[in-house]
């Protein structure tokens, strides 16, 4: 987040239709296929000495058969200036953690290809008591099919027609979920958003046949994802397009599987990448912009997200190279319809099992008008569902995700409607957002050019920031 001005006396200058079904709407994830094994790696306490880091340890973790890894950590102290690397074998992906960012990840590594990781213990002259201890490894595995491919909920295809559409996307406005198989995508606040489904699963892991309102599975969202194997096993990204999640801001809803449709969103924050220091903004640009507004039913809408491809077969099948990579298509606008609280939006885009959170896009536009969350579609009708962004609750959890009392502005905004300075209609120009914000609240300005009057004044205390690039405010 870039931070403007924060002043208790602040002037600026000039110095800068229905919901048609066939059958039944199925929720969209895509596990990929883990486990977790034991694996006990003690370094032991060391000091630091004389003017250069010692590396006391330095051990390749390999767990044979493995496609990928991931290191979890059992304690460890690194001091003020100490640090670990980890390294692949098979490709050199780099990852460096110290203090804090270890606690970022939550005692975990980045997800690393191949079998093998060589860990590196970096002791600074200064620190004393140094040392890291590994607990366990998850390891992936092949991409595999159930016994009964129909029981699969990877092959929910809820293709709708008589041929899977989609095609390979650079989108990095979009990331892969892990470990849910989902999708996640950034928009213009500095959040991410995704189905409720995919932070809180159903059924939950603890036994009931509904979630149980507990966080149980956000760790990372990667983007730049590599074509998968032949076979469809997942490539990780590289450890520098590798964002951890703050659980701590993760704020969602999920009454389980067939308690109606509306009420499945998940909205959260990410930390910067521990190795380059960069925010998703900094290095991909600008995220999706969003509305409450609807097309009209006909008009062409686009969903871009992670979904498994089995379509052709690969080898052996029945995954292929794009299974649970970056694809994208379009498809119709069908309605949005509501039963209370809840309101939900369907299509006829094509998507399959790891879509769920995928943006719901205007293609008119270029706007997000919601969160794909359920399959519908068959080859002979019926409709693909998500969230809707005119459901109040999912409204004020974005608004409110920077902070309580925050008014935003985003002279970039392409809707024409009557401006209020919420998320989903911002104003175009800064003085509004100022003047209308609460005394003591944010104005969250989207990335772009404004222009102030020299003559602009207020005696309000505000923040203002700027969550996802540069804003440049010049003179008329």
């Amino acid at each position: 987040m870039n931070r403007i001005a924060t002043a208790p006396r602040w002037m600026l200058l000039v110095a800068l239709a229905r919901c048609a079904m066939s059958g039944v709407a199925t929720a969209q994830t895509a596990e990929i296929p883990y486990h977790t094994e034991s694996y006990t790696l003690e370094s032991g306490r060391h000091d630091g000495a004389g003017l250069e880091v010692r590396r006391p340890l330095e051990r390749v973790i390999r767990i044979e058969g493995a496609e990928w890894l991931q290191i979890a950590f059992d304690g460890y102290d690194l001091g003020s200036g100490s640090w670990i690397s980890l390294r692949s074998l098979r490709d050199g992906g780099l990852q460096t953690l110290d203090a804090r960012s270890i606690k970022k990840w939550g005692s975990r590594s980045a997800y690393f290809n191949g079998d093998a990781v060589e860990l590196v213990l970096h002791v600074a002259p200064d620190d004393r008591g140094v040392f890291v201890n590994v607990a366990r490894a998850i390891v992936g595995e092949l991409a595999r099919r159930a016994a009964v491919l129909d029981e699969d909920p990877a092959f929910l295809k809820s293709i709708c027609g008589a041929s899977d559409d989609r095609t390979s996307s650079n989108d990095n406005r979009v990331g892969r979920l892990r470990p849910s198989g989902c999708t996640a995508w950034r928009v213009t606040n500095g959040a991410f958003l995704t189905a409720g489904h995919c932070v809180d699963l159903d059924p939950d892991n603890s036994g009931p046949l509904l979630p149980d309102g507990v966080l149980d599975s956000l760790t990372v969202v990667e983007f730049n994802v590599p074509a998968s194997d032949s076979n469809g096993t997942i490539t990780n990204a590289a450890p520098v397009d590798q964002f951890p999640a703050n659980n701590t801001t993760v704020q969602w809803r999920f009454d389980g599987t067939g308690q109606g449709f509306g009420k499945d969103w998940a909205v959260f924050g990410v930390y910067p990448n521990d190795s380059t220091g960069m925010m998703p903004h900094q290095v991909y640009g600008l995220p999706f912009r969003m509305t409450k507004e609807t097309p009209t039913f006909g008009q062409t809408m686009r969903v871009t997200g992670f979904g498994v491809d089995s379509l052709p077969a690969g080898t052996p099948g029945p995954f292929n190279q794009s299974n649970m990579t970056n694809q994208t298509t379009i498809g119709t606008y069908n309605a949005e319809t509501s039963s209370g609280q809840d309101i939900w939006i369907s299509h006829t885009v094509d998507t399959e099992g790891g879509n769920s959170g995928s943006p719901m896009i205007w293609e008119t536009n270029g706007l997000a008008v919601g969160v794909h969350t359920n399959a519908g579609c068959t080859s002979t009708g019926g409709t693909n569902l998500g969230t809707s962004f005119e459901v109040d609750a999912l409204e004020t959890t974005i608004m409110n995700f920077p902070g309580a009392n925050t008014r935003y502005v985003d002279v970039g905004h392409p809707m024409p409607v009557v401006e209020d300075g919420f998320v989903f209609r911002p104003f175009n120009t800064i003085p509004e957002g100022v003047d209308l914000v609460p005394v003591g609240g944010n104005v969250s300005v989207v990335a772009g050019s404004y222009v102030v009057s020299t003559n602009y004044f207020t005696n309000k205390a505000l923040t203002i920031t700027a969550p996802v690039g540069e804003v440049l405010i010049t003179a008329p």
